[in-house]
């Protein structure tokens, strides 16, 4: 969930980013001269490179969602239920790091059961 919630809110700051910064890079395209269109060209470049970057993130609380709903529904099973109990282990002793890791594992695990 709370990788559901951080892809929010990074998509949201990215659109407030595209929004009040992409209109710049326009114009700097506009202007004409090599050097502010390179520039206007980088400025439009960022807020996509920055979008490219979050889609795994996206994808990876899209499927979280998905295997927790499934783990509720029907109980987890198979090799990512394993990884999913190490990781609530480190929720309790505190170990974000750890945590991130094994659910990381989970969903990867569970998404290679997937037919």
């Amino acid at each position: 969930m709370r990788e559901k919630v951080t892809a929010v809110v990074l998509l949201a700051v990215l659109g407030f980013y595209s929004v009040t910064i992409g209109w710049r890079g326009v114009e700097l395209v506009r202007d004409g001269r090599p050097v502010a269109v390179l520039f206007g060209v980088a400025v439009i470049l960022i807020p996509v490179v920055a979008l490219l970057a979050m889609v795994p993130l996206v994808r990876l609380a899209r499927d979280g969602a998905r295997m927790m709903a499934q783990a509720r529904a029907t109980g987890a099973d198979g090799a990512w239920a394993d990884e999913l109990a190490q990781a609530e282990a480190c929720r309790l002793a505190q170990d974000r790091k750890g945590e991130q890791a094994h659910y990381r594992a989970a969903v990867r695990a569970w998404r290679a059961g997937m037919p």
